[in-house]
C-alpha cells in the first residue's frame, strides 16, 4: 500500500532549517517566501472556512483531513507553477520550498492528487475558487505585486537623484501608486515557473 508520508526526519531538525534558510538561495524558494510574508492567510481563508467545516460535519470518519490552508496554498502551488495534480503531488514529496511554504513536516502527509482533485470540485462547485484568487490576488496587488500563470512580478518604485527639471537622467519618469507621485524608475523581478529565471 501506497504511503504518502514525507518519511524523512532529518530534513525537518532545526538546524537544517536554518541552513536551508541561510544557504540555499533559489528563484522558487525566494517567490514563495515573499509570498508567504505578503499574504494575509487568515482573511484570505476565514470567508469560506466555515462554510468548508459545515460541510464537512456530516462526512464520515477516515484518513485525517489536511488544515484548508495546506488545500489553499497547493491551488496556488498549481497556478503559479502550472501543475497538474499528479505533478503537485510529487513536486511536494520532492522540493523542501514546496514543503516549508505548505508548513509540512516529517510527521504529515502529502496532500496526494485524489483530495486536491477532490476539494478543487468543491472549491468549484461552491464558488470558492473565483473567491479565493480574486482576494489573493487583491492583496497582493495592494502591496505591488502580480502574480500571473508562470510568473510572480515585483514592482518597485526607486527615486531618481535627479530632479524633473535638470533634464539629467532621461530614463526617469513619473508614476503613482496608492496616491503618492514617485519621479524615479520602476523595477520589475519576474520568476520564470518554467525555468526558475529571474
Amino acid at each position: 500500500m501506497r504511503s504518502n508520508k514525507i518519511h524523512n526526519v532529518d530534513l525537518f531538525t532545526q538546524t537544517a532549517n536554518e541552513n536551508f534558510e541561510k544557504h540555499i538561495k533559489t528563484q522558487s524558494k525566494a517567490a514563495l517566501t515573499l509570498i508567504e510574508q505578503k499574504v494575509n492567510w487568515d482573511k484570505l481563508i476565514s470567508p469560506i472556512q466555515q462554510k468548508i467545516e459545515s460541510l464537512r460535519s456530516d462526512a464520515p470518519a477516515g484518513r485525517k483531513r489536511h488544515e484548508l490552508i495546506v488545500i489553499v496554498k497547493c491551488f496556488l502551488l498549481q497556478t503559479i507553477y502550472g501543475l497538474s495534480d499528479p505533478r503537485l503531488e510529487e513536486e511536494i514529496a520532492d522540493r523542501r520550498s514546496f514543503q516549508i511554504f505548505l508548513g509540512l513536516t516529517s510527521n504529515d502527509s502529502i496532500p496526494d492528487e485524489t483530495a486536491i482533485c477532490r476539494y478543487r470540485k468543491m472549491f468549484a462547485e461552491l464558488g470558492f475558487d473565483k473567491v479565493l484568487f480574486k482576494a489573493f490576488n487583491k492583496q497582493l496587488s495592494k502591496q505591488g505585486l502580480i502574480v500571473g500563470k508562470g510568473t510572480i512580478v515585483d514592482a518597485t518604485l526607486k527615486q531618481a537623484q535627479a530632479t524633473p527639471a535638470s533634464n539629467r537622467d532621461s530614463d526617469a519618469k513619473f508614476t503613482k501608486r496608492r496616491g503618492e507621485t514617485t519621479y524615479g524608475y520602476k523595477g520589475h523581478i519576474g520568476v520564470d515557473a518554467d525555468t526558475n529565471v529571474i
